[in-house]
């Protein structure tokens, strides 16, 4: 493989090659520290045993490290002038493939189609463009893909949404969903100053482990209406902040007697409600949807 530009020296160097700058308003952060990529890479676990999904490759030191243990790597570049370095820079690389899209508006299902019967996990490991964080992640866990394991570098704050549990501010509809997924957790912290340019905020590396033992797309579709109700309206008690699902438990003194029957108070808040307690009013919606379509 040719040298990858994985310092700040080599990184400017490339960049003025090709007479390019970083677009601010793509969230382009270029990490160059090599102890951060390595713990990026350990925490997916990578083998040759796996096709790894790469959003944001930039100037490929993440996707270099990923082609050197994956079977093979897919990186989606929404950056023409970064894609024309990549394809450079990958030219000799034959298990990296390239793709020049917005990753918003790809079908992750169908762009993995090709290597179904040739690999055996499907991960995606990214350093995610802060300012569409939130929504490519919940496009990873919609599509269908099933993911053995997903990491993502994405800002400090977001991972500590991710994370959190109930009661604090932090925790809300990211939180609940993605806890529902799978496991999610902290592999560690990175500071900005390991990024040209550097960012305004410090990033963390989060791991999500998918629960496919668990998780049930019918159940995950009515969780997200709950928890859309519930933070919503933060302030409101449940029953309140549930009047939008009122009329599929059959108005709200039902619903008021369903919370109360599963152990839920319903002068509580969203915010105080754990995974758990999301899952029981979302199946309890479910199992009324169901009853009415029969």
């Amino acid at each position: 493989m040719p040298d990858f530009p994985t310092t700040l020296t080599a990184i400017k160097a490339i960049l003025a090659k090709y007479k390019l700058a970083p677009l601010k308003s793509l969230g382009q952060n270029f990490l160059f520290d090599h102890n951060t990529l390595e713990k990026i890479v350990n925490a997916g676990s990578v083998t040759d045993e796996d096709l790894v999904l790469e959003i944001g490759p930039g100037l490929g030191a993440l996707t270099w490290r990923l082609a050197e243990k994956a079977r093979h790597v897919v990186a989606v570049e929404y950056d023409r002038g970064l894609y024309g370095i990549l394809q450079d820079l990958f030219v000799d690389v034959p298990n990296v493939t390239l793709l020049n899209a917005d990753f918003l508006q790809v079908d992750p299902a169908r762009l993995l189609q090709p290597w179904e019967e040739r690999v055996l996990q499907f991960k995606v490991i990214a350093n995610l463009p802060y300012y569409i964080t939130t929504p490519l992640i919940f496009k990873l866990v919609e599509s269908g893909v099933p993911w053995t394991t997903m990491v993502f570098l994405v800002q400090k704050e977001v991972a500590d949404r991710i994370c959190a549990g109930p009661g604090g501010k932090e925790y809300g509809t990211l939180s609940v969903m993605l806890n529902y997924y799978g496991k999610a957790e902290q592999i560690g912290n990175v500071s900005k100053n390991v990024f040209y340019p550097a960012p305004q905020v410090n990033s963390a590396i989060v791991r999500i482990t998918p629960d496919w033992q668990r998780f049930d797309p019918e159940v995950y579709a009515c969780l997200q209406r709950v928890v859309q109700a519930a933070f919503g309206q933060r302030r409101k008690t449940l029953l309140n902040a549930f009047g939008v699902l009122a009329e599929d438990f059959g108005g709200k003194e039902s619903l008021a007697d369903f919370l109360e029957s599963v152990g839920i108070d319903p002068k509580r808040r969203g915010e105080t409600l754990t995974v758990t307690e999301f899952l029981t009013v979302a199946e309890g919606l479910r199992s009324r949807k169901q009853r009415d379509t029969r």
